[in-house]
């Protein structure tokens, strides 16, 4: 568990210990009912304003007037002689939906509050970026409605998304899920990022690492940072218990009820287009704003209704952090970790090198063509178009770093050099010339993790792939758009011309029987 540490004194803020047992009482009493939507420990609202009184409050859907109950629906005045206080509201976790994603720039970086999702299923947001007590790799921390859901399985890709509709765009591929919970404690899910997917331990928009995690204090201010809905703050109105329908199997609505905090705008407190929250905002974190302690997990809103509380005193409810990271066995990450992970591989893949680049136009140097997440491909026929020619290399041409991959290079780890050494002497001469000045020269030329790479290797020891169609179609636009294929008498290949292949040697075998068709 991640060590909590006391902020500093806020004056009057305290959530009162001798409420506990009221508290569950409450929670005993009307827990069962319908209408119930939570139970907290809070300020007492009067007229729209908060006052100084410090209640129970039992959160309904709907209030209805003395005169449309029947007796035994009244509600009483006080629990266990502690004044009860209704207030008309309701929580719902949420998405933003992809078609509605706002526009933005793609970030090199993971850092926390980004939005992020499963591909293809809406948009939340990155709460922070972690550490896996378990095995020490980094992660980004989010809601399990978020990274998860009904559908979920483990090692399932994480996207981190920027640019509108552009969910299945592999290089948005940042993460695999790996462990997730959905009980009284939180609302959360982690998801271990890939090896070289750049990270920093920061929050969008700052410059300082969340170093500590405490509980919350009744009362003060939290800042949130989020690119749904921008730069927000909201104070700690109440924490307790809050019951939000989640679809916890595929077309199966449940209700669950989870220990958190309700967080609440007010006017005296400024915000980015006086909004607190947004739908993409799930999975955000709160931070306290006279401490800088990572404090609590977003996990949703309150919903609108025609009789709902006012612009003023939207609802925002949130798990606190320390159960979350106990739970996932998870800690905050720090530079420390960071430069760590960078000593273990001093090698840097061309994505590492891309995004070193923070300059304002960094986004231009990434850009190439769309392609389908490996995860949602669709069978195509594999018929055989006619073989084109290649192109005149005094034309302008993409280089071989322009190729954009369907696969994903692995970092650069030693290979077992006697089993492959003893099968090189087998191959041909010819498929050995290609080897040496074409296609290894061709493969450092697009990745410096191909350094090392011998002839009879496996492919998958340096490629992670979905299936032998995204490794096939790799091969074929790094051999089309590469000079050093020129001049040998060699058409444009196609996917199926390396159906089959598991070695590099094989691939060279192949690019030999190609150049000598007629």
């Amino acid at each position: 568990m991640a060590e909590l540490h006391t902020a500093e004194p806020i004056r009057d803020t305290s959530f009162p210990a001798d409420l506990d047992y009221p508290l569950a009482k409450a929670y005993q009493t009307f827990g069962h009912r319908s209408y119930f939507r939570g139970v907290d420990i809070g300020y007492r609202w009067r007229q729209g304003q908060r006052t100084d009184e410090i209640c129970l409050r039992l959160h309904l859907d709907r209030k209805l007037p003395l005169d449309a109950l029947m007796p035994s629906q009244v509600l009483p005045t006080h629990v266990e002689g502690v004044a009860l206080d209704v207030i008309e509201a309701a929580y719902q976790p949420s998405l933003e939906p992809g078609a509605a994603r706002r526009a933005s720039t793609r970030q090199p970086y993971t850092l926390g509050g980004l939005p992020c999702g499963r591909s293809g299923e809406g948009a939340g947001t990155i709460g922070l970026v972690v550490i896996d007590k378990t095995n020490g790799k980094p992660g980004i921390l989010s809601n399990w409605h978020v990274l998860a859901g009904p559908r979920a399985r483990r090692n399932d890709p994480i996207m981190q998304l920027g640019e509108r509709d552009d969910e299945f765009d592999p290089r948005n591929h940042i993460a695999n899920l790996k462990r997730w919970m959905l009980n009284r404690s939180g609302d959360a899910a982690l998801a271990e990022l890939l090896p070289d997917q750049p990270w920093l331990p920061l929050q969008f928009g700052g410059f300082e690492s969340i170093s500590r995690v405490r509980s919350a204090c009744l009362g003060e201010i939290l800042n949130k940072t989020s690119r749904a809905s921008s730069n927000a703050q909201a104070r700690v109105d109440g924490r307790g218990l809050y019951r939000l329908q989640y679809e916890t199997r595929q077309g199966m609505l449940e209700y669950r009820v989870i220990e958190g905090l309700k967080l609440v705008y007010e006017t005296d407190i400024p915000v980015a287009g006086g909004k607190v929250s947004s739908a993409g905002d799930s999975g955000s974190a709160w931070v306290s704003a006279a401490t800088g302690d990572a404090v609590a997990l977003q996990i949703g809103g309150q919903t609108a209704s025609a009789n709902c509380l006012s612009s003023t005193q939207q609802g925002v409810i949130a798990s606190e952090m320390a159960p979350i990271l106990e739970t996932l066995e998870i800690r905050l990450a720090s530079f420390e970790d960071l430069l760590a992970q960078n000593g273990q591989n001093p090698v840097l893949t061309h994505r590492q090198q891309v995004c070193a680049d923070m300059s304002h136009d960094s986004d231009e140097a990434m850009r190439a063509p769309q392609w389908p997440h490996p995860q949602h491909w669709v069978d195509a026929s594999f018929s055989q178009p006619r073989r084109p020619r290649r192109p005149d290399r005094s034309e302008t041409s993409p280089s071989a770093a322009q190729v954009v991959p369907m696969v994903r290079i692995l970092p650069n780890k030693p290979a077992l050099l006697q089993p492959i050494l003893a099968t090189t002497s087998q191959q041909s001469e010819s498929g050995q010339d290609i080897w040496q000045k074409r296609l290894c020269p061709a493969l450092l030329d697009y990745d410096p993790n191909f350094r090392g790479v011998l002839p009879a290797e496996p492919l998958v020891h340096r490629i992670s792939i979905a299936d032998e169609r995204n490794i096939n179609a790799f091969f074929c636009r790094l051999i089309n758009r590469s000079e050093r294929f020129d001049g040998i008498g060699l058409r444009q290949v196609l996917e199926t011309d390396f159906t089959g292949a598991t070695t590099y040697m094989q691939i060279c075998d192949r690019i030999d029987a190609l150049r000598r068709q007629p």
